[in-house]
């Protein structure tokens, strides 16, 4: 063995290369987090998805400027066990560039 240290990259890592090198992906990324959380109510996974997302989007600091949220308040929001407020989440989405909608749900997708 040559006594190199490999190191593999985390898979959060791995998102944040995506969106970096492809922006484009994150809307639809976006939408398929929030169409699998209206069926198995994962929060974890839409906050880390949202965490992805405000990486792409220049961090934190770039989210709290444009939120007017504290970074720290943002990092518990988005953290796996946060639980952001309604208007919190609107504004995350905002920064984003995105809105909440009302659609109706499609006949045979009923929970």
């Amino acid at each position: 063995m040559s006594g190199k240290t490999v190191r593999y990259r985390t898979w959060d890592e791995v998102v944040d290369e995506q969106f970096d090198e492809n922006p484009e992906l994150a809307p639809a990324f976006l939408q398929t987090v929030l169409e699998d959380y209206e069926h198995d109510q994962d929060e974890k996974a839409l906050l880390t998805a949202l965490r992805h997302i405000a990486q792409a989007n220049g961090g934190m600091t770039e989210l709290s400027r444009k939120t007017r949220l504290s970074r720290g308040k943002l990092y518990k929001t988005l953290s796996p066990e946060g639980n952001p407020r309604l208007k919190n989440f609107q504004l995350i989405l905002k920064a984003f560039g995105y809105t909440l909608a009302i659609k109706p749900i499609q006949e045979g997708h009923e929970s």
